[in-house]
């Protein structure tokens, strides 16, 4: 039987060292609550998906979240490992002591796949004698906890419409969903296809098509440009060319779906489709400038 350790973990905002908590956690315990633990630290409020990505030492290109070891919610395993080739464990499965973690090393920590609140985790201390309490719990504070959304304090009540109404789009979204994959099979397509282009798609019209404003799948028909040709590629750890091209493929099989049930007009499609034809080169050539670690970020669009 392993002996159960304390791990002391310093939790920084990476675009802002200077606001930090410092965190003790058993090595018996999941990553699922270190995650309830550092939302707790940094005074969040609304819940979203998270994974810890233990990247390699002083990489800073972001293609070193694709090839991490990636612990992350279990929604996302159970639902949408597919977004990705390699696949995801469970955080709420996984036990700190399993990470095999050394004093000084550091891991990554991303909460809010939309807003992307990135963190830096760094292991200060590992103890074998610890005080005897309740962990994790949270022993310092620096600095103040940012805004989770800048409108906080200036529009909660709107704030709270909102949510409600993304909250009937999404159940609306379970039937049109259901009714997609019935589609799909009736095309003969591969489990395994299916429950990629399923993945990508509940991905597309819960997160994206609801991150600003409230809109339904249909709306969603003149949003692909935007989508593929910046949101993603900055919002999504997993976008490649690979990605940019599965959605695409995901996107005709989904609005041909939208159109032949009457959701879209033929022209909705045709124009959706000429958009795609004519655009596709520079989505993928914008995926590989924004991976390059040589090219600043503000020269990329």
């Amino acid at each position: 039987m392993t002996k159960n350790q304390l791990y002391i973990l310093k939790v920084a905002l990476s675009h802002d060292k200077r606001t930090w908590r410092r965190i003790e956690i058993l090595g018996g315990q999941s990553l699922d609550q270190l995650h309830e633990t550092i939302f707790q630290a940094f005074d969040r409020f609304d819940q979203h998906m998270y994974s810890f990505y233990l990247t390699k030492p002083g990489s800073k290109a972001r293609n070193r979240f694709s090839e991490a070891p990636e612990y992350t919610h279990p929604f996302v395993v159970e639902d949408a490992s597919v977004w990705v080739d390699k696949k995801p464990h469970d955080a709420s499965k996984t036990k700190i002591s399993s990470l095999n973690l050394q004093v000084k090393g550091k891991f990554e920590y991303l909460f809010d796949f939309g807003d992307e609140w990135l963190h830096e985790i760094t292991v200060e201390e590992i103890l074998d004698l610890y005080p005897k309490g309740e962990y994790p719990r949270i022993t310092e504070k620096k600095g103040e906890s940012p805004l989770q959304y800048q409108d906080d304090e200036d529009d909660e009540d709107e704030h709270e419409d909102f949510e409600e109404e993304c909250d009937k789009i999404r159940k609306i979204n379970e039937k049109v969903l259901l009714q997609f994959n019935n589609y799909l099979a009736s095309k003969k397509l591969s489990p395994k296809t299916i429950e990629k282009h399923i993945a990508n798609i509940e991905f597309y019209i819960n997160y994206y098509l609801l991150y600003e404003e409230p809109l339904q799948p249909p709306e969603g028909v003149k949003h692909i440009n935007d989508f593929l040709g910046s949101w993603f590629i900055r919002k999504a750890m997993w976008a490649s060319v690979t990605s940019v091209k599965e959605y695409i493929a995901c996107f005709k099989h989904f609005y041909t779906f939208l159109h032949a049930i009457g959701q879209i007009t033929a022209e909705d499609l045709t124009e959706m489709k000429k958009e795609i034809k004519e655009c596709k080169s520079e989505w993928m050539e914008t995926v590989k400038r924004y991976d390059d670690p040589d090219i600043d970020l503000e020269d990329v669009w």
